[in-house]
């Protein structure tokens, strides 16, 4: 199977994306959820990746099955969200650092739209998606410790799925209560600093 990262290629499209959203550096919570069109739970029923229509890029996409809507937002009961890189015909491109979207997640996603179509993207890379995990009988929030480009996360493709980790966390594993979450959203979006430190994702 082909494989290449795209490096030339990512700069080229990181040039089209809005300016916090082309910068592989740390941003503040409160800008990120205040910038998101929406914020989402949801369920990532189906993937797949195509070609553009240049034949240029390989762009995976994800049919997101919401069941809720943080902040005073509301949308369709389903989305369709659009990241750079994937597989198609056993060739991969690798979007170094941007967030992997595997079938059968359960996350929850701050999305903006992409300017030349509907769909969504992940806002801010990585630090737009959380998975959604159970400890203690509760949901709780953990970082997406997969990248693209880090070779840790079985792929699709020859026939495999993507795998997808267990739902229970361990108890010294960082994460955020849901309803936290909420408030952090909440807060953000009405400009009221929020005191709660965000996740490690290193």
């Amino acid at each position: 199977m082909h494989r290449r990262s795209l490096i030339i290629g990512l700069l080229l499209i990181a040039l089209a994306l809005p300016l916090s959203a082309s910068q592989f550096i740390e941003l503040p919570f409160d800008q990120i959820a205040s910038e998101a069109q929406y914020v989402v739970r949801g369920h990532i029923v189906d993937t797949w990746s195509a070609w553009d229509d240049s034949h240029e890029v390989i762009f995976t996409y994800a049919t997101v099955r919401v069941t809720r809507y943080f902040g005073e937002t509301t949308g369709p009961d389903t989305l369709v969200v659009r990241e750079v890189g994937g597989t198609v015909d056993g060739y991969t491109q690798e979007a170094i650092g941007f967030p992997m979207i595997r079938r059968g997640e359960n996350v929850v996603l701050l999305l903006t739209q992409w300017e030349d179509s509907a769909d969504m993207r992940i806002h801010a890379f990585n630090q737009g998606k959380y998975l959604v995990r159970q400890r203690g009988g509760l949901e709780v929030l953990t970082a997406d410790p997969v990248h693209q480009g880090e070779g840790r996360a079985a792929r699709e493709g020859e026939g495999r799925v993507l795998d997808v980790q267990s739902d229970a966390i361990s108890a010294d594993t960082p994460a955020l209560g849901i309803e936290e979450f909420a408030r952090m959203v909440d807060d953000a979006r009405a400009a009221r600093p929020s005191v709660r430190p965000v996740l490690d994702r290193q």
